[in-house]
């Protein structure tokens, strides 16, 4: 029986990277959000998505071209051990 805290490999989260239709730049949406931030240039929009993707404790992040072909797809993993400076109240 699988750890209840553990995500199956099919329910992480997926961001695609794809070129802004109305406008010169590119969009990253978390797929099934109706929110997506718009960048300049594809490598913000990359790093954003990686960012984000290492935020969520891991996901994939897909790159997609005009015709929604998948160019590119990384995984990204949590960075383990790391830890945040205890902050003062």
């Amino acid at each position: 029986m699988a750890h209840p805290c553990s995500r199956p490999e099919q329910q992480r989260s997926v961001y695609v990277v794809y070129p802004a239709a109305l406008l010169d730049g590119w969009e990253v949406v978390k797929e099934h959000s109706d929110s997506p931030v718009f960048f300049d240039t594809r490598e913000q929009a990359t790093s954003y998505a990686k960012a984000r993707a290492m935020m969520d404790g891991g996901a994939v992040v897909k790159l997609e071209n005009w015709f929604g072909d998948t160019e590119g797809v990384w995984e990204v993993k949590p960075q383990v051990g790391r830890r945040l400076a205890p902050t003062a109240y």
